[in-house]
Order: structure tokens, then sequence, then C-alpha cells
């Protein structure tokens, strides 16, 4: 587990460079574009995109810029009409007053920074009240500039591909659900000294990422939702849910148990928890081996670890059944 863990954090450094990466050459493109046409008068606004679309954290890249978009222009449009009755620093007021409840009631809710921007850097340049339907024009189509080089950049150098992240966040879990098992199959078995304290956290950590990445993957239209339950995404991601819960289950109530009582060693209780025994569905029973754990605590581990059991063979038969 420790040894997943390690790996993982060491990503984040090339992740980082990566974003690094597409934020310079974006910049360095856009600054070419923009000195190569003499059309684009301030680069602050193409450059300003690049930034915003760059370090945008959701995943979701086309829709957050196509929002970007859509704010940028809904708030040259408003500052416009308003500035033509108001002047000075109430306009500012009066254009967002008007703004925030409009991009609501049209859904386009992440647009509120740029149409903030905007309303803003229209109104306080010098000799605002010289602005027209043409500086409104030129204005948002330098932004749309710099979001559409931002996204170019984003979808060719390093592309995220979350279903192959999905893929081995499952791999890294059921390589620690083996693990733990087996070390606690040994231990039960009085072979070894019982296994280090569960930490459930990194575990955790996996299950809602994974949740999230099929949550980013199922927003992309219903096409892509289609192609995903073909391949039995959501129902693998329901599993390790279970999973999860089952899993932390067992290992507290072994925890608690031994904690009160000394286990001896569990033979029948080992082989059940063995990754590698096949249960053939059959609940645990742990008979006469295990009078020498509470009738409570025996009644408790025979449920939770046989539900236990039964989630990971029907996660063995819809894996099997997915890749004939």
């Amino acid at each position: 587990m420790d040894k997943i863990t390690t790996t993982r954090r060491s990503e984040v450094v090339p992740e980082n460079v990566k974003q690094s990466l597409r934020l310079g050459i974006s910049a360095l493109i856009t600054c070419a574009i923009a000195m190569g046409f003499e059309r684009i008068e301030y680069i602050w606004y193409p450059l300003l995109a690049v930034i915003t679309v760059i370090d945008e954290e959701d995943e979701n890249t086309m829709r957050a810029a196509s929002a970007r978009v859509l704010g940028t222009i809904t708030g040259g449009m408003v500052t416009f009409v308003v500035h033509t009755i108001i002047s000075g620093w109430p306009a500012i007021l009066v254009s967002l007053l008007i703004i925030i409840p409009l991009l609501r009631q049209l859904g386009w809710s992440a647009g509120f920074p740029s149409a903030a921007m905007i309303t803003i850097m229209f109104l306080a340049i010098p000799n605002y009240t010289n602005v027209d339907w043409n500086y409104i024009f030129n204005r948002s189509l330098d932004t749309i500039v710099g979001i559409f080089i931002a996204v170019l950049v984003c979808r060719l150098l390093w592309p995220k591909n979350r279903l192959v992240e999905m893929q081995l966040l499952i791999k890294g879990l059921q390589q620690q659900l083996d693990h733990r098992l087996s070390l606690l199959s040994q231990w039960l078995a009085g072979d070894q000294e019982a296994p280090s304290h569960f930490q459930p956290e990194a575990i955790t950590r996996d299950i809602l990422e994974l949740q999230r990445l099929l949550n980013v993957e199922m927003a992309q239209g219903a096409r892509h939702q289609k192609l995903l339950k073909h391949q039995g995404w959501p129902q693998r991601v329901l599993l390790w849910r279970s999973l999860h819960v089952r899993w932390i289950q067992v290992e507290r109530l072994l925890e608690r148990i031994s904690r009160r009582e000394q286990i001896a060693p569990q033979p029948s209780l080992s082989r059940y928890l063995e990754p590698a025994t096949d249960i053939h569905g059959k609940p645990l029973d742990l008979g006469p081996a295990g009078k020498s754990i509470g009738h409570l605590s025996r009644v408790a581990l025979e449920e939770e670890v046989t539900r236990l059991r039964l989630l990971m063979e029907s996660q063995q038969r819809f894996e099997r059944s997915h890749r004939r």
C-alpha cells in the first residue's frame, strides 16, 4: 500500500510541470499572434483568457471555456448598454446586478468571473464613455482567441485520459485489498503477528476520486454515457463503493475483537479471507473453531466477512464477463 501511495505522490510533480508548460506555450503563441496581427490592440485580454482557462480546475475544459466566452459576450453587451445611461463607478454595480441573475437564468453560471472582469475593465479604462459596439466586439474576439489557443494546447499536449486514470485506480485498489486480506489470513492462520493498524484514508480518497472521474465522464453527453454503460463503468464504481464499506467494517471488527479478546488461530476464517480461495457463494461458518470468540462477535464476523467475499465474487464475475 505504501509503495502505491508513494508512486502516486511522485506523479504530482510531472503534472505541475505539464501544467506550467501548457501555460507557457499558450501564452507564447498568444503573444506571437497578437504581435503578428495588429487588430489585437490590447494583448491583456487574450492573455487573461489563457490564464483563466489553463488554471481551470474543472477537467471539462471545453464547457468551462464556452462558459467564459458566453460570460465575456454577455458582460460586454450589458456593460455597453448600462454605460450609455449611467456613468462612473455606479455603472459597475448596476452592470453586475444585471449580469449575475441573467447568467444564472441562462444557465451560464461558470461565466460569472469573466463577465465581472470584463465589466470592471471596460468601465475602468480611460475615456470609457467612448466605448462603442466595435470596441465590445473586438475585445470579445480577443478573449475568444486566447480561449481557443488555451483549449487547443490542452488538447494537443498531454490530454487527460480519465478512463485510463480510472483503470489505474481500480488496479491499485484491487492490489491493496488482496494484499490486506492476505495479511489478515496469515495472521488468523497463526503464521505471523497481527498486521499494522488499518488506515482507510488513502483508500477512501481513491474511491472518491474514482467517483469524481466517473461523474465528469458521464457529463460528456448521452452518447458518451451509453459507451460508459456499455463498458460497465457505473457498475464497477458502484461495486467498489460497496466493497469499500464492507472492507472497512471487516477491518474494524477484527481490530475491535482483537483488543477485547485473545483471538486463537481461526483456520476456517483464514481460508475464507484468502483472496485465492473460491468460496462458491457459501457463507462463512466459524463452527467450533470460533468458540474462542464471543457469540455476538462470531455472528458479526460471519455476516460481514461473508458479505465482503460475496461482493468480491460478484466483482470478479463482472470483470470476467466484460473481458469476454
